[in-house]
């Protein structure tokens, strides 16, 4: 279905999470397909971290058709950077995570590290998502100097 930017940024803006996550994975799919070749589409990448902040229990998949929409956009680390800030979920942490897996510089290695570690102390953070920050900064911490 080809839509307009507005029209997707507003069905974001009214989609209703289910508890059942392959639900959410299969609507999401139908909602982003197209994603990338619409004009304009990084107008919405804000929008794909806001519908995580504001449902920030709900599951989207792992990774799901809101992470390959957000890889898909070139200011996606920066996007990420602040929604950590202002609300981590588990799906940012888990996206945190896997940007550390990848090879980085040393200095934005220690920037995501810095940012995974407030993460694990972050006042509107789920007990679970703050677990799962630490559980990720052991994991890179027993993978210390794989990528430098």
């Amino acid at each position: 279905m080809t839509r307009s930017v507005d029209e997707l940024l507003s069905e974001l803006q009214a989609f209703a999470p289910s508890p059942d996550g392959a639900e959410n994975v299969h609507r999401l799919s139908e909602l982003l397909a197209g994603f990338a070749a619409l004009p304009g589409c990084e107008r919405v990448a804000p929008a794909l971290l806001d519908l995580l902040e504001r449902h920030p229990q709900a599951d989207f998949g792992t990774p799901g058709p809101l992470v390959h929409a957000l890889e898909s956009q070139p200011a996606y680390a920066d996007l990420l950077a602040g929604s950590l800030q202002r609300q981590p979920t588990e799906l940012t942490a888990w996206m945190a995570n896997r940007l550390l897996n990848s090879r980085l510089a040393r200095e934005e290695r220690s920037a995501w590290l810095r940012r995974l570690t407030a993460v694990a102390s972050h006042p509107l953070a789920a007990a679970g998502v703050r677990d799962s920050a630490i559980r990720f900064l052991d994991f890179q911490a027993s993978r210390q100097g794989a990528w430098t």
